[in-house]
């Protein structure tokens, strides 16, 4: 009998032979390489100009595991037919004095012809901006990110001509799952910082390591786990059922949190507690993650969206309709109230833990298989999970327990002692948009980020709009504007411009939908389509990925499209012009014509051209600089000319953030601010002005009926594969 030993280049040469029999391509070489490594490199850092943020202390506990407490009065839950919680109705009247002046202030910038701001909002008008962040792993963070960046008027030139600085200070709320989740957490939990202090503080967002490797603090990667596991065994012997995912949550911690020993004792109900949300300064922040039936497949059909915001946990979906108080997670419950009224728990809100839980694709194939975990995850983390749970039905789903909504009537999870939950986008509604949707928190305007991989190139197809569209016949979601299918999103361009929908309120499923500004992942200076396993980013990548971003959310900072900030104003203002019967002005109107979808359909398989996109403005310098920036997709370019210079200085990169302004020659909203030398400026490519033509970068994916395939599309079929494989190979 032959014994073959699994090893990581046993699993990784099967990885590598098995596309030849695939039948799409997948991810690359190098994806898979960074996957399967157990270490990232430590690349050299520079200094940065801005000012790095101080370690924090915290004012809460120092100890992963949660602890028990005297429980407060009453019931610590409510059924969403109540509507919004009182604290978060107070949250929104403070806000809301803040938000309009920022919004006069935002309008007056833009300077829209015959308008004047101070007049239509005046000291009554509530208008309400959100900002919706999509999952795709440290791809959709760093996009994101440039667009956080463009939206924040902290940033260096962000309100300069072109730009949008400002809206961020206008937004009311601000949502992420997964990747998104990892932006938005870094964002909140830091004090609200911006991104440019993001970058330069070392000990955040280092992805030149792997999150499996040792943050500088320790010695050596087998003190980083011994102290890990320590962590999470002390969950484990305080009497709480641990997983992956809290493994997990404390590597992700190391990343994003720029507090001692990681954030070990940060805690999510924390954010109520900080000064910027007390004093109403910031949007109110929310992420999505999934409460599951693990004997259900994961569609938009059997899982529920689970919210986490800064006073509850809970959903508003109609058979669940439930919030406790998140605070008190993990406290044992009957039907809301405690079992015990002195063993109430807090600290189960880890903040690690509840964005471990919405970007938790150990959840679903193939990355639940122990064979491929083990090909990837350092064996002292391996065997860790395996030390502290064995159960394999639980071991990788974040695991709530006690369940928060025991003995609930009319809630599907009031059975069980235990509530599982996963990813927020693994049903394919990558983009949070439900909880911005309802009717109860009047949003007027999305702007939603879409970083997805719904093609087999990594680029999204719109295919998140439209499952969520589709849930709200199923009776669980609020209702959504109009939006077509994936073909149509492809073969029409919507992905390569800035597009609206929802534009005729008479024309939707409801009256109160807000209007949806969809800003789909799109080259404009870089190929932002790696894999959503990528676990470390080089510092060119990291430029190159924010740049893009910042480019995506100015246009260009308004050289692609010279309207492009007017129609912001106007696409902000649209719902309340509506509701007063008036008619646009001139300029309003022709940013109306230009970006709102029209309700044609080309549901035709879009054509391999459109696949592969060229650069909307031109490939910059780290394009050339980057080794795996080619990613899954073949890229053309052409001629133009592109100025470069930044204002994101990283304390992390050896060059400036470039922000590629088109032909004009204008100057770039990021000015260079870091002793790394300016960009050159750069010769590149120009595919278009962005106007809307038809060519595009998505392939028609998933529809509804296959949604799930969203997280792990682009590296799932083949290795199950591998797995079945390796299973032949290790029994032979």
């Amino acid at each position: 009998m032959i014994s073959l030993t699994l090893t990581p280049h046993l699993l990784l040469l099967l990885l590598l032979i098995i596309p030849a029999f695939a039948t799409r391509p997948l991810i690359t070489e190098d994806d898979l390489a960074i996957l399967i490594e157990q270490v990232g490199p430590e690349l050299a850092r520079t200094e940065a100009e801005h000012t790095p943020l101080d370690i924090r202390a915290f004012y809460g506990s120092t100890d992963y595991s949660p602890s028990f407490t005297d429980c407060p009065d009453g019931s610590l839950i409510r059924r969403s037919t109540e509507g919004l919680s009182s604290q978060e109705h107070a949250y929104l009247d403070g806000r809301e004095n803040i938000t309009r002046d920022a919004l006069i202030s935002l309008l007056d910038r833009i300077d829209l012809e015959d308008f004047s701001a101070s007049e239509f909002i005046g000291s009554n008008t509530s208008i309400r901006v959100g900002l919706a962040f999509s999952g795709g792993g440290y791809r959709a963070m760093l996009q994101g990110a440039g667009v956080l960046a463009a939206v924040d008027n902290r940033t260096t030139n962000a309100t300069d001509s072109g730009h949008i600085g400002g809206l961020l200070q206008a937004s009311t709320y601000v949502a992420g799952l997964s990747g998104g989740a990892w932006l938005l957490s870094s964002y909140v939990l830091n004090n609200f910082t911006s991104i440019e202090q993001i970058l330069a503080t070392p000990d955040l967002w280092n992805l030149t390591r792997s999150m499996l490797a040792a943050p500088v603090s320790f010695s050596s990667n087998s003190k980083y786990y011994d102290s890990i596991f320590e962590d999470v065994e002390s969950k484990y012997d305080a009497g709480f059922n641990v997983s992956i995912v809290d493994f997990y949550g404390r590597l992700l911690s190391y990343q994003f949190f720029n507090y001692t020993d990681g954030g070990i004792g940060l805690v999510w109900s924390d954010i109520a507690d900080s000064d910027p949300f007390k004093s109403y300064q910031v949007p109110f922040p929310i992420v999505h993650g999934l409460a599951v039936n693990q004997h259900e497949a994961y569609t938009i059909n059997t899982t529920s969206v689970l919210e986490f915001n800064p006073y509850e946990m809970g959903s508003w979906d109609t058979d669940v309709a439930t919030f406790i108080n998140i605070k008190y997670i993990g406290s044992d419950v009957v039907n809301g109230t405690p079992s015990d009224s002195s063993q109430c728990v807090t600290g189960f809100d880890q903040a690690g833990f509840i964005i471990g839980t919405s970007s938790n694709i150990f959840g679903t194939s193939p990355l639940n298989s122990s064979i491929v975990q083990a090909a990837f995850l350092p064996s002292a983390i391996e065997s860790s999970i395996s030390d502290l749970n064995s159960n394999s039905s639980l071991r990788n789903v974040a695991i709530y327990s006690p369940n928060p909504f025991y003995d609930v009537d009319d809630n599907i999870y009031s059975e069980g002692s235990i509530l599982t939950a996963i990813d927020g986008g693994i049903d394919g509604q990558n983009v949070p948009l439900t909880s911005l949707l309802l009717e109860e928190r009047g949003v007027d305007v999305i702007f939603a980020v879409d970083v997805s991989a719904d093609s087999d190139y990594t680029w999204p197809t719109g295919s998140s709009l439209g499952l969520t569209y589709d849930r709200q016949f199923l009776g669980n979601s609020p209702a959504m504007p109009y939006v077509p299918d994936q073909n149509t999103f492809v073969n029409l361009g919507l992905v390569k411009q800035p597009t609206f929908f929802g534009c005729d309120i008479t024309n939707s499923t409801s009256d109160t939908t807000p209007l949806i500004v969809y800003l789909a992942n799109y080259p404009y200076t870089y190929l932002t389509n790696t894999s959503t396993v990528n676990l470390a980013y080089d510092t060119s990548e990291i430029e190159g990925f924010i740049t893009n971003g910042y480019n995506l959310a100015t246009q260009g900072n308004g050289t692609v499209e010279s309207e492009w900030s007017a129609c912001v104003a106007c696409a902000i203002i649209h719902r309340e012009v509506e509701r007063r019967g008036l008619s646009h002005t001139d300029q309003c109107q022709s940013c109306m014509d230009k970006h709102c979808w029209d309700g044609t359909v080309d549901d035709s398989e879009p054509s391999e051209e459109l696949y592969t996109p060229d650069y909307i403005i031109g490939a910059n310098e780290y394009v050339a600089e980057s080794s795996s920036s080619a990613s899954a997709s073949s890229h053309h370019s052409s001629t133009a000319s592109a100025h470069s210079s930044s204002a994101l200085s990283s304390s992390h990169a050896s060059g400036a953030f470039a922000t590629a302004t088109g032909g004009s020659g204008s100057s770039s909203a990021l000015q260079t601010s870091s002793s790394a030398s300016a960009s050159p400026t750069a010769s590149a490519s120009a595919s278009g002005s962005g106007s809307g033509s038809a060519s595009t970068s998505a392939s028609a994916s998933a529809t509804s009926s296959t949604s799930g395939a969203n997280h792990v599309n682009n590296y799932g079929g083949f290795v199950i594969l591998a797995v079945i494989l390796t299973s032949i190979f290790v029994s032979l």
